[in-house]
């Protein structure tokens, strides 16, 4: 079809539900931030959501695409992670109970308490049941049909910054791929773009790994050369299709201001009781500055400050149901042709407790829709017959829809240190080869590359500009590219301590695979 879909169907809808975190695994503490990042993450998001999706039942086609990042699935499947996960729960199970039983306490903060107790222990049932692996989870929906799974680059790299750097860009997606690969199985059909940013030309590393689509912010498709509208796919030059995010429907969701999240019935994200618990109760979640890390005690929805109202989770349940049915109207209401409709996955039980209630009411609702058909997102840009062909534009989803928000005044030196460090260790492997083997050479070779990965995540110049956890960014990224320089130069000049190596290893065992065949095999 070109506009109308075949068997009389009009109007496609694709989810895209994209999982990341930025890697960081500190194996010599769980009193962590970035442990607290993933737990929080796997409790209220990735296990809600795992178990939704196994509800589904799809009849001819899988109904949504997850992006599962590389950065994830390392965490998910470092050596550690399934024992420190297991402890974590324990740990919170004993805070959470002392608050069911704690004598002081209102009521409704205890019934609260037993409330979130039993999401908790529910966690731990799900882990448990999947044996702790959730790579191989998700693999299996892939498999059985109900999604489809895709990747981005290793480690979400905001890939403009590197226009001029080809061997960066395909060191980033050609690492991600593999990786994505090697836990999954899988050779991924689409990509999902960091931040969905695109420049002109960017499609071409992608389809050079076997890449058939990826999305892009609306304004990609609405400034294209010809303009070109999101109802279709657009097919680029070298044949490659980019779908373009329904801003108007996304925003009913995803917006501050006035998407559903913010009803006063759902769950207060920013508010965790955490911070009221006696600290010899919590010792293990204080940190050095006497705050503590976040943990989940969320007892109140999102009312006034700094007074809330208590959560009322019956009330939510059903206001989520409200919310499915006002959003499938704007469905029905929406020209016919594509809807294209992507979400960072964290939304969905994390950021908005109610969402994977919400979700799945959608799906489901959508589903039974006439003259609709809801579908992957490799589906749903194969259903269109001769798309129309152009060049789409330089675009992100920061909120002008340009680059502004990653590259600016105070972060433009992060890029001229990160392609400082990748002409070094351009330069490195063209005197000392593919650093294949197992000498400390080749194995320092390749630390530094995983250093160089790490420091340019897309992520810390983020927190950088959004300001809360800047401090911690900055200091990830220094570190990074510290040990990549420290590196780089002891292999130059011929002082590496095996010693000082076999520490670095332990500190960032991720990638272990990497490939640096891009710096090798230029194009």
């Amino acid at each position: 079809m070109s506009h109308e879909a075949q068997n009389q169907t009009r109007r496609v809808v694709s989810f895209l539900l994209h999982a990341h975190l930025p890697y960081g695994y500190n194996h010599a503490s769980q009193n962590s931030l970035e442990q607290a990042w993933l737990y929080e993450a796997v409790t209220h998001c990735y296990l809600p959501l795992l178990s939704m999706l196994k509800r589904l039942e799809p009849k001819d086609s899988p109904w949504l695409t997850v992006s599962l990042s590389p950065t994830l699935l390392e965490l998910w499947s470092h050596r550690n992670f399934a024992h420190d996960y297991r402890a974590h729960l324990k740990e919170g199970l004993r805070i959470i109970e002392s608050e069911t039983e704690h004598p002081a306490h209102p009521q409704e903060r205890r019934q609260r308490a037993r409330e979130i107790m039993a999401d908790w222990e529910e966690a731990g049932a799900r882990f448990e049941s999947i044996d702790g692996k959730l790579p191989s989870a998700f693999a299996d929906l892939a498999e059985s049909g109900k999604i489809e799974l895709i990747t981005t680059a290793a480690t979400h790299a905001f890939l403009p910054a590197f226009q001029n750097d080809s061997c960066f860009r395909r060191f980033q997606i050609g690492n991600g791929i593999e990786t994505f690969k090697r836990h999954t199985g899988i050779h991924p059909k689409g990509f999902w773009l960091p931040e969905c940013a695109y420049f002109d030309g960017l499609e071409n590393d992608l389809a050079s790994y076997g890449i058939e689509y990826f999305g892009l912010e609306e304004q990609g498709l609405a400034r294209a050369t010809p303009k070109a509208s999101i109802r279709a796919p657009l097919s680029c030059p070298n044949g490659l299709l980019a779908l373009g995010r329904d801003n108007t429907l996304s925003q009913k969701v995803w917006s501050a201001r006035s998407g559903y999240p913010g009803h006063s019935h759902y769950r207060e994200f920013h508010h965790d009781g955490i911070h009221q618990v006696d600290t010899e109760i919590c010792k293990q979640f204080a940190l050095p500055d006497s705050g503590r890390l976040p943990f989940g005690l969320k007892y109140w929805r999102v009312t006034g400050t700094p007074e809330k109202d208590w959560y009322e989770p019956e009330r939510a349940k059903e206001q989520a149901e409200l919310d499915a049915g006002d959003f499938i109207k704007e469905i029905e209401s929406t020209e016919e042709g594509l809807v294209f409709l992507p979400f960072d996955a964290e939304l969905f039980g994390h950021w908005w407790y109610e969402g994977p209630v919400w979700l799945e009411n959608v799906l489901k609702r959508t589903s039974r829709l006439a003259n609709t058909s809801l579908k992957a997102s490799h589906q749903a840009a194969k259903s269109f017959t001769g798309p129309p062909q152009g060049r789409p534009a330089a675009s992100t989803w920061g909120r002008r829809g340009d680059y502004s928000f990653w590259v600016n005044r105070d972060t433009d030196w992060i890029y001229a240190l990160l392609c400082h460090c990748s002409e070094d260790l351009r330069r490195l492997i063209e005197l000392n080869g593919p650093a294949g083997g197992d000498s400390e050479k080749d194995r320092g070779i390749r630390q530094a590359g995983r250093e160089l990965l790490l420091a340019s995540a897309s992520d810390w110049p983020f927190m950088l500009r959004a300001g809360a956890t800047g401090e911690y960014a900055m200091e990830r990224l220094h570190q990074h590219i510290k040990r990549c320089r420290f590196l780089v130069d002891s292999i130059r000049e011929e002082r590496l301590d095996p010693r000082d190596l076999a520490l670095l290893e332990e500190r960032n065992p991720a990638f272990l695979k990497i490939s640096l065949a891009p710096y090798f095999n230029r194009p």
